[in-house]
């Protein structure tokens, strides 16, 4: 790595710059090594917290320049956020990361063809609704028929890059574009509750009068392969009394935007979605990823137009496990243990890091889980280290996501449960692929779906 002289230049901006006072918090007391998924691979100090912070800090007093080693080591890390969770000093290591990302980038010192595909993709598709069921919709020809054949032939096997092969295995089969609706939900709600249609949003009404009012952001990736945990959780959600509003106008979260130091588009889209939720009482996400993006959104805007709507809705965004244990459930009309011969569901509760590290949202879901009749919640060891799917991570780090994905699966396998429940997209993909590559018979499910079984819907009318 190149070193330059302390008098060197500071190689940040003064726009959006990371701290400097955050990044002389850390007290190098090495708390978060073992803490640090990377750091427990490989050993290397710049591939943990600490040297990573040493690296930035070294960037703004101008003693090290940019390289592709140092983004090598910045990248390297999967901001899963292990280590604020232990850290003595407060050190608020993922937003350190990812401003010091966003000014590489400014300076264009990270490039390469997966890079500039999947920024393309960031920018183009992800914010785009209708551009999502379109990806959606060619994904799900190549799960079927002649496509299917030849996308898994040897010749396509051998021709296609490794992240696009990766990307096949992980996607879930998906339903056809007009079964991805909440739509579809109108006829499986609660008896006495109803569905509103308007230009600008649905509306779900709780029977009798609500004892909530609630906004629901859908995210771009459960609204077109999790549609029916997105279905789950507003039947749920009014089940609990709540009414329940979904804006059309919402977009997606800019997590991956931000991690990958898109600053500008990470900036754009959370105005976006502060604006469609202006009114809403509080915000209510079924994605960890997600949620950690809009309760950052007060932070990420702090100085700039439109930080004070963006404050309002970092402040309201709550996780349904949250809401859904605040107001309570009625009285689960169906026991889950086993029909034949009464044992219990065995459930492990694996815990999301920008869920469990970035929201500090860790007891809501297991204590949900223990109400259910007939459930017997089993400890998986260190529930909390990453499973290494951190957003587009196990595309763009295979190798490094591959080896984190086999601790977190040998951990399930030593607790033997017949379910594992995740509130995030990202860990049910990667975790399922993991599972069903090493043939095992244990499914990766979210959360919702655990409760729904709990609570049958109605049959339509």
């Amino acid at each position: 790595m190149t070193s330059a002289p302390p008098t060197g230049p500071n190689w940040f901006d003064t726009d959006d710059a990371p701290a400097r006072v955050d990044l002389e918090t850390c007290i190098h007391c090495g708390l978060c090594l073992t803490a640090c998924p990377t750091y427990r691979e490989l050993k290397i100090e710049p591939d943990s917290p600490r040297g990573r912070l040493y690296l930035m800090r070294g960037l703004a007093e101008g003693r090290i320049e940019p390289s592709d080693e140092l983004n090598h080591h910045l990248d390297q890390c999967l901001d899963c956020r292990a280590c604020e969770t232990v850290c003595p000093a407060g050190v608020p290591y993922g937003r350190l990361l990812e401003a010091t990302r966003g000014q590489l980038n400014r300076r264009a010192t990270r490039h390469g063809a997966l890079r500039v595909l999947g920024e393309w993709v960031l920018r183009n598709v992800m914010p785009d609704r209708r551009r999502m069921h379109l990806m959606a919709d060619f994904l799900r020809l190549s799960q079927t028929g002649p496509i299917r054949s030849l996308m898994r032939s040897s010749v396509a096997q051998r021709l296609m890059p490794r992240f696009a092969l990766q990307g096949l295995e992980l996607t879930p089969p998906l339903a056809p574009r007009s079964e991805r609706g909440l739509e579809r939900l109108a006829a499986d709600l609660p008896s006495g509750a109803r569905m509103e249609t308007f230009a600008t949003e649905l509306q779900f009404h709780p029977a009798g009068t609500p004892r909530a009012q609630v906004g629901f952001f859908t995210t771009c990736v459960m609204d077109v392969m999790f549609p029916e945990v997105n279905r789950e959780v507003v039947r749920l959600l009014v089940l609990a009394g709540c009414a329940v509003r979904v804006p059309r106008n919402q977009t997606c979260c800019g997590a991956l935007h931000a991690h990958a130091g898109l600053r500008h588009e990470a900036k754009d889209l959370a105005r976006a979605n502060a604006r469609a939720f202006a009114d809403a009482d509080a915000v209510v996400t079924a994605s960890a990823g997600c949620g950690a993006a809009l309760r950052e959104a007060g932070h990420l805007l702090h100085a700039e137009d439109g930080a004070e709507v963006a404050a309002h809705l970092s402040e309201r965004a709550r996780d349904v496990s949250q809401v859904l244990h605040e107001l309570g459930l009625p009285k689960p009309e169906r026991s889950l243990a086993s029909e034949h011969t009464g044992a219990p569901l065995r459930v492990a509760y694996h815990d999301p890091c920008h869920l469990a590290h970035a929201q500090g949202v860790r007891a809501e879901p297991r204590a949900l889980l223990r109400s259910l009749p007939g459930v017997e919640l089993v400890d998986l060891p260190n529930p909390d280290w990453c499973c290494g799917s951190a957003g587009v991570y196990n595309l763009t780090h295979a190798e490094m996501a591959e080896a984190q994905l086999a601790r977190k699966l040998d951990s399930i396998e030593r607790v033997a449960p017949e379910l594992v429940v995740a509130s995030n997209p990202g860990c049910l993909l990667h975790m399922a692929r993991g599972a069903k590559q090493r043939g095992s018979a244990t499914l990766i499910v979210h959360l919702v779906e655990v409760l729904g079984r709990a609570y049958p819907a109605r049959p339509a009318a």
